[in-house]
């Protein structure tokens, strides 16, 4: 039942300042149900895995997931927010790599890593939330918690997600991520689940750096060590692993002559695009063969990459082109659910100071729990810290499935909410309204929730509450 009610609290609050415009909104005026709103995220009755593996199979039922060449597009990337409290768990200071240049160079926060699927049609396009979880200066936590993310990085971290929500929705998908994820740890990592499951569910496009080095593929040597073709020299006791060393961007004016032009759909308009396809081994001591797709629109040089070599570079360019989705979700997330806005602490993390290096909090917190001799005390502790951290990973899933939910209505009741009285903008940028005019129109319609859920007590209270905020109570009733 309060999970029920923090989700409607986070789709219609029109503040945000925690768990307390939940209960302002609801006019729940209450310290007891504030308690108890509070303890929900602190609650052990859930499990975010459980969550989550819901949520993905209660999508699947709404059949809104957008399909590209007949396979879900997952997106992938990470954000940053910043966060003043000087004893939550894995805050840690981090470079910001924004090029806005009225941002600061360095920020205290926490580091998410976050997955969507684009769910819609033709006319609007929305990158569903499926999770977002904390990605960095965690590890101690992670040791204590023995999960299997123990020795990941963010980016590996990242893919084996991703991987696992194929496995959920039960179909092959492509994951779209940016040029930060092309390494070879991440391409190892999507090797070992795809060995794990038996088949490669996940092909991830990405996007290349303009100095990217690529290598050829090696010479053929016969059985004798001799190379097919014949060059002077002794044998060679072992075989090559790769051939010719090619920097990718001289290809561009090497092999200019090569280029096809063609007219293919980015970010919602018809462009010509130059662009050449080679297929080359990349990754030092790994040496993966990928196809690369180098291309030019309107003088932009850029350099598309694919782990199949069966997609055509048509293909793999308009998929990258749905990357910028990500972006949109994490600015309605921030703006209009405040998904980041929780201030979860625990009395016994380290105070944390702006001069502290940017590890500082994950050494702090590993020598806190060496420092404890008391193995009761160092457990109440320990259990305090990751009591804490679970709360703050559930308030941003729970704002993840709020956000979702504001999408799926915005899809499936787009007529009623363009027709309410409330919806008026000036500029109207898509038939499908966005997730604050969303949000808006069901505020205004608050006070009906009791209609669709009449067994819920506490949604009795709501409407009575509700009501007597209306003008004419009495009329409505």
């Amino acid at each position: 039942m309060w999970f029920v009610i923090a989700i409607i609290g986070f789709m219609l609050r029109s503040d945000h300042l925690g768990v307390s415009s939940i209960i302002r909104e609801l006019s729940l005026n209450s310290d007891h149900l504030y308690l108890c709103l509070l303890h929900l995220f602190h609650s052990n009755a859930w499990k975010l895995e459980r969550i989550i593996s819901k949520w993905i199979e209660l999508l699947k039922r709404s059949n809104w997931i957008y399909r590209e060449y007949s396979k879900p597009v997952l997106i992938g990337d990470g954000v940053m927010e910043s966060k003043e409290g000087k004893k939550m768990p894995s805050v840690k200071k981090m470079r910001q790599g924004s090029e806005n240049s009225g941002k600061p160079e360095f920020i205290w926060g926490h580091m998410f890593g976050g997955i969507g699927v684009l769910v819609g049609n033709t006319v609007k396009l929305f990158c569903l939330p499926l999770l977002l979880k904390i990605h960095d200066g965690n590890k101690t936590i992670r040791e204590w918690t023995e999960s299997e993310y123990i020795n990941d990085s963010h980016v590996t971290r990242l893919v084996r997600e991703a991987f696992k929500v194929a496995i959920l929705l039960k179909e092959s998908c492509f994951l779209v991520l940016d040029r930060y994820y092309l390494s070879v740890d991440a391409l190892k990592a999507l090797r070992e689940e795809a060995w794990g499951v038996g088949i490669a569910l996940v092909t991830v496009i990405t996007r290349a750096k303009k100095d990217c080095v690529a290598y050829k593929k090696p010479i053929p040597i016969d059985p004798n060590g001799r190379a097919v073709c014949p060059k002077r020299g002794r044998k060679r006791k072992k075989p090559l692993k790769t051939g010719e060393k090619v920097k990718l961007i001289d290809q561009f004016t090497a092999s200019a002559d090569q280029f096809t032009k063609q007219k293919i759909m980015m970010y919602g308009k018809l462009k010509e695009v130059s662009y050449l396809c080679v297929d080359l081994l990349w990754g030092d001591d790994l040496f993966q063969e990928l196809r690369f797709v180098l291309t030019v629109v309107d003088g932009v040089q850029n350099i598309f990459v694919s782990t199949s070599l069966l997609l055509a570079p048509e293909i793999i360019i308009a998929l990258y082109c749905r990357r910028p989705k990500i972006e949109v979700l994490y600015k309605a997330f921030k703006q209009v659910i405040d998904g980041f806005g929780c201030r979860f602490w625990s009395y016994f993390l380290p105070v944390l100071k702006r001069r502290d290096p940017a590890k500082a909090a994950d050494e702090k917190l590993k020598e806190l729990g060496l420092s404890i001799k008391d193995a009761k005390k160092a457990e109440k502790v320990k259990k305090s810290i990751i009591n804490t951290y679970n709360a703050t990973e559930g308030f941003v899933m729970f704002c993840c499935i709020a956000t979702g939910i504001l999408q799926l209505i915005a899809l499936t009741f787009t007529a009623e909410i363009n027709a309410a009285p409330i919806r008026w903008l000036r500029t109207y940028t898509n038939i499908v309204p966005s997730e604050g005019s969303t949000a808006a129109a069901l505020r205004n319609d608050l006070w009906r929730v009791y209609d669709f859920c009449p067994d819920l007590g506490i949604f009795r209270i709501i409407r009575q509450k509700m009501l007597q905020r209306l003008p004419d109570s009495k009329s409505v009733a």
